[in-house]
């Protein structure tokens, strides 16, 4: 029961955002339908069809101290020549503040020294997660994969999250989300911290008074 509670709580089986009249719910079972297996299943990620906005939205809940934050795509809306901005909107505490900095800790340790330390930049704390999930072909689970790495950084102030997921990878590296989407999250994350002028989180220059 408590892990179908946080199923809801970070937002999986319903559209999650305002701005897409059409957006996906993905697929969550309803919780009557979960065997003993299917539990073991979910708790692993398997059994769930989740959208990428959703993902995303999830993984910035931890990094939002556990806040769960609405997903909008506009920033601002102009009416009768008033531009009226779009506020941030918190939807419910997914967990506790406490939670998400331990499971921001963890996260960390997946790219300082875990499945994702391709996605390492100097001079940034970087907490994130690997996937790799078999795909759904004709009712059986196949050798074809879904490879992701989702992340937000700098973990200690957080700016931005990324999701990167590739469908059916080919090539030298592989199919996991480790070798494969963490090199991606990297180039993309370095050039959107150029763009944010987001300064360095691990031993910042000092201050210059012009």
């Amino acid at each position: 029961d408590r892990l179908s509670v946080y199923v809801q709580k970070f937002g999986f089986g319903r559209p999650v955002s305002p701005d897409f009249p059409s957006e996906s719910p993905g697929i969550v079972w309803e919780r009557t339908k979960w065997t003993e297996s299917a539990l073991a299943s979910v708790s692993m990620g398997y059994q769930v069809g989740v959208t990428p906005l959703q993902m995303v939205t999830a993984v910035s809940a931890v990094a939002n101290g556990g806040n769960y934050l609405e997903p909008r795509v506009l920033r601002a809306v102009y009416r009768d020549g008033r531009r009226l901005v779009v506020k941030p909107k918190v939807l419910r505490q997914s967990i506790s503040k406490d939670t998400a900095a331990s499971m921001t800790a963890i996260m960390e340790q997946v790219v300082e020294r875990g499945t994702a330390t391709l996605a390492k930049i100097p001079g940034y704390t970087i907490a994130g997660k690997t996937g790799t999930a078999n795909k759904l072909i004709n009712g059986r689970y196949s050798s074809d994969t879904y490879a992701s790495f989702v992340g937000f950084l700098p973990s200690n102030d957080p700016a931005v999250a990324i999701l990167v997921v590739l469908d059916s990878p080919r090539g030298n590296n592989g199919h996991f989300g480790g070798p494969v989407s963490a090199p991606i999250f990297r180039r993309i994350a370095e050039e959107t911290l150029r763009y944010l002028r987001v300064p360095p989180s691990i031993n910042p220059e000092a201050p210059v008074l012009v």
